[in-house]
């Protein structure tokens, strides 16, 4: 008897634009490879109520042939593999195969048009457009499907979603901001001008936008004009909203816009930004525009929280690279807005930025620490506001309350541009004490730098840094232990990073002569070795070798002795190691952070009551590092103390407010979380 043909069985625990696409996969999928398709539509950890009841979107009968309930679902993955299993193959067969024999195949995937390394995309791309009649949508929806065929398709539209509503003023969205994810009405009337006479449809979750749009352009349709979804539950709204921007000729967002990105793949074709249907004069005359308009006052927007995040999109203008210093304009479009009452968490840091290039040093401490204040201040922007404050404390030559102030940003958010930014500031500038930060080579972290980021980051690189920043790999490197951000600590394992900083040591060996790294020197060497060591290109025995080389031509680094420990703690030399470590400790008994590598190296090696006592030891030599008090606090609290624990842990949480664990921590041992 031959067994049944494996199915393909789609599931995605988010919302309607991703379950779309998985469907359209799944539905191409089965029928390019001989297969039926399923659809698990309530997975497990599902976030999406307004899905819970699908009957709204499909027919029974449709549903009877195509859902799974969890039953089903459980016998038919037993031996199933995710899809994306399959994308490093060369050929069909092994797909085929795994079919053939009854076996059924995950499908997640929800945001891009899947092809296999053996097919064409672009022939495959297209065809999505046909594939969502194939679904069987209930009689109301398909009605206005057919009215948005007939008023839309191939009448060359353009279809523009402009993202508001909730992340504009919605808690807690507001008090960040969303550069990739908000464009200035500036640049859609850019490309309404430019199309002028050609049919345009806009969609948007803030209908008194679109009502303002259509006041400047009245042929601007919106769904309202295709059909009254007034009376419909929000799925149905949403998916009609979704399929008839998916009818457009080209769909125009903002860079980061799940929903509209979902509805082109489902047309078929790709998503467009302002820069590929703007030149770069008209963008940069819009851009204009936008600043005149918040040089006009917050009445020119639909309510304060609306212009603040639309400045924080001008400030990127206004300080990019090849820009005039155009600070003082800047902060005259910010001081209305704080006066008016803005009260967007994020307004307050980007003013002191605006301070800090002006270098008004008083003025820009005083809104960094109301930035710091408020609890609504984000994560990362909480890490940006503290690495702000530790370069203007640089700035004022407080060297020490510098370094401390730095080191309670980099060990939060390590892997943050604008923290290494302000890091690199402060290294270049000798404005940082180093004695307040871990045993490091700061020789060679001037000379190992990294490229300028790419991506969206608050400040204005080039106008804080002359210099590429520093890569501060090298200091996680050996400390990665010390970071909050769970990303930061698996850096040996992460292999892109690794490479990077491997290229920025090579990179460093070019520079002028007064910065340049020797790579014959041991320290280079060792540091060099560990890294391959990491990346899988030398041995553990290679990089002990290298590592005791750098120990010989450096005695007295507790660095590199410490380096040169963990090295043989991992050959399993352990007395050597403890040794080893033991010396390392010498070379600078009271420092902090060498007791606290000490103490969980012997946590580690069978002596746990001596490690944790030098962990609690470390903790009351240095009340700065929130990962050591945190520890210290923890084994307390595991030892019974509540009292002496909650010391800990309260001063782990003031150090980093805006890490849950710490105040869950604090929390069960009695204290106020």
């Amino acid at each position: 008897m031959t067994a049944a043909r494996g199915v393909f069985i789609g599931q995605r625990k988010d919302r309607m634009g991703a379950r779309l696409l998985m469907m359209l996969t799944c539905i191409r999928l089965a029928e390019d490879f001989g297969a039926d398709y399923k659809v698990n539509w309530f997975p497990k950890g599902a976030d999406a109520p307004e899905l819970d009841t699908p009957s709204e979107l499909f027919t029974q009968s449709w549903m009877d042939m195509h859902f799974l309930d969890a039953h089903a679902f459980d016998a038919l993955t037993q031996d199933a593999l995710p899809v994306w299993s399959f994308l490093g193959d060369k050929s069909p067969d092994r797909l085929q195969a795994h079919l053939a024999v009854g076996r059924s195949v995950l499908v997640e995937e929800g945001f891009e048009v899947l092809a296999f390394p053996w097919e064409d995309i672009e022939t495959i791309r297209p065809r999505y457009r046909n594939f969502i009649h194939r679904i069987g949508f209930a009689e109301d929806i398909r009605a206005v499907m057919e009215q948005a065929d007939a008023r839309l398709s191939g009448q060359g539209v353009s279809a523009y979603h402009i993202r508001r509503g909730d992340i504009l003023n919605g808690e807690p969205w507001k008090h960040t901001t969303w550069p990739a994810k908000i464009e200035p009405e500036e640049l859609y009337e850019a490309h309404l001008e430019k199309t002028k006479g050609q049919t345009a449809i806009m969609f948007s979750d803030q209908p008194e936008l679109i009502a303002r749009f259509q006041s400047k352009f009245p042929q601007l349709l919106q769904m309202s004009d295709i059909a009254d979804l007034s009376s419909l539950s929000r799925a149905k709204r949403d998916f009609l909203e979704l399929y008839a921007m998916s009818r457009a000729d080209q769909v125009i967002a903002p860079f980061i816009s799940a929903f509209s990105m979902a509805a082109a793949r489902i047309s078929g074709q790709q998503r467009k930004v302002f820069r590929e249907v703007l030149t770069e004069e008209e963008m940069q005359a819009a851009n204009e525009r936008m600043v005149q308009r918040l040089g006009k006052g917050a009445d020119q927007f639909l309510n304060l929280s609306e212009a603040a995040h639309v400045y924080s999109k001008a400030s990127f203008f206004l300080h990019g690279l090849g820009s005039e210093d155009r600070f003082d304009e800047a902060k005259m479009l910010v001081d209305p807005l704080l006066q008016a009452g803005a009260d967007n968490a994020f307004l307050p840091l980007l003013q002191a930025l605006n301070l800090f290039y002006l270098r008004d040093w008083a003025a820009a401490l005083t809104l960094t620490e109301q930035a710091l204040n408020n609890p609504n201040l984000w994560p990362e922007d909480h890490a940006v506001a503290t690495a702000l404050r530790a370069a203007i404390l640089g700035g004022q030559k407080r060297r020490w309350m510098a370094a401390q102030t730095f080191g309670r940003a980099f060990w939060t958010k390590p892997l943050r541009p604008d923290v290494i930014i302000f890091g690199s500031r402060l290294v270049y500038r000798d404005q940082m004490s180093y004695r307040a930060m871990p045993p490091l080579d700061w020789v060679m972290l001037k000379s190992v730098r990294r490229p300028w980021f790419n991506y969206n980051s608050h400040v204005a690189q080039r106008k804080v840094l002359v210099r590429l920043p520093c890569n501060f790999d090298l200091l996680l490197l050996d400390w990665a232990c010390l970071a909050i951000d769970q990303r930061a600590q698996r850096l040996a394992s992460n292999a892109a990073r690794l490479s990077l900083l491997l290229e920025s040591m090579q990179s460093s060996t070019l520079l002028p002569e007064d910065v340049r790294m020797s790579p014959e020197s041991a320290a280079f060497q060792g540091t060099k070795a560990l890294i391959q060591l990491h990346l899988g290109e030398a041995s553990l025995g290679q990089a002990i070798d290298t590592a005791q080389r750098a120990v010989q031509d450096l005695p007295d680094s507790a660095l590199y002795l410490k380096r040169l420990a963990e090295l043989l703690e991992q050959a399993g030399d352990i007395v050597s190691a403890r040794l080893t470590m033991a010396e390392a400790l010498a070379c600078d008994p009271d420092n902090p952070f060498l007791i606290f590598a000490m103490g969980q190296f012997l946590t580690r090696n069978d002596a746990v009551e001596q490690g944790q006592n030098q962990i609690i030891q470390a903790a009351d030599l240095d009340d700065n590092t929130a990962a050591i008090q945190g520890e210290a606090g923890q084994i307390l609290l595991r030892r019974g103390d509540r009292q002496q624990a909650r010391r800990y842990l309260k001063r782990a949480r003031d150090l980093c407010p805006t890490f849950k664990k710490f105040s869950n921590q604090l929390k069960r041992a009695g204290g106020d979380g």
